[in-house]
């Protein structure tokens, strides 16, 4: 694991949600290997508790669990945080689940127990995503940037207001900056909870690229978007 990665996740906590306590513990024995702290939770209820009084900086939950399951928990969270990393884990693969899953960010779905190597890998794409959230400034060119917390983009010195939903398309382009990001995969994540006409997501990058004034939303052909 690179140096940087390891700095970042000793300095990060995790939210772990599994019922089977002694999975659970074993896990976090694990886990504190890596990271500062680990919260856990014996149920998806309790998870969503511990989420809002700790603010975990990574999610790894089950599926199966009481009185909330890791899908229901998952989308909770996901309808006020759009960032924070997600592992879920499982006995056994959820064909439903897998479907579902699609348009909820996940760093992966993973089949339990999981193998070190494994678990180092997911770890450093956790790592990844929070180091990425730590920048609060990108630099876009010489004139032009974009404040991750302040949610502003500015051109030639002038700060430009976005919209809930072109911010979300915007940080969803930045995460993936160099690579395309499909159609398919852009309306999954910004349509989550609501039916969206076909022209919105051509009506949303019109009007985005209206507002900022530049060429830095690349069309790829008929595939999808990317920012250089």
């Amino acid at each position: 694991m690179k140096e940087s990665y390891e700095i970042l996740l000793r300095q990060s906590s995790i939210l772990l949600a599994e019922d089977d306590k002694n999975v659970r513990e074993s896990f976090k024995k694990v886990l504190l290997l890596y990271v500062d702290t680990v919260y856990e939770a014996k149920d998806g209820y309790q998870a969503y508790e511990f989420y809002k009084k700790y603010h975990p900086d990574i999610l790894i939950t089950d599926i199966k669990m009481p009185l909330l399951n890791g899908l229901e928990l998952i989308k909770k969270i996901r309808s006020e945080n759009s960032d924070i990393p997600i592992i879920v884990t499982s006995a056994f693969a959820d064909q439903d689940f897998l479907l579902e899953s699609i348009k909820l960010s996940l760093v992966e779905y993973v089949i339990k127990p999981i193998k070190g190597s494994d678990l180092t890998r997911l770890l450093e794409e956790c790592a990844t995503i929070l180091m990425k959230k730590s920048q609060t400034i990108i630099m876009l060119d010489e004139r032009s940037s974009y404040d991750y917390k302040n949610k502003i983009f500015t051109h030639h010195d002038e700060s430009i207001p976005l919209t809930h939903k072109e911010i979300e398309f915007f940080e969803l382009l930045l995460s993936h900056r160099g690579n395309l990001v499909t159609k398919r995969n852009i309306e999954d994540k910004l349509y989550i909870y609501e039916e969206a006409p076909p022209s919105a997501l051509k009506n949303l990058v019109f009007k985005l690229r209206k507002k900022l004034g530049t060429d830095h939303i690349k069309t790829i052909g008929k595939l999808g978007y990317m920012i250089e």
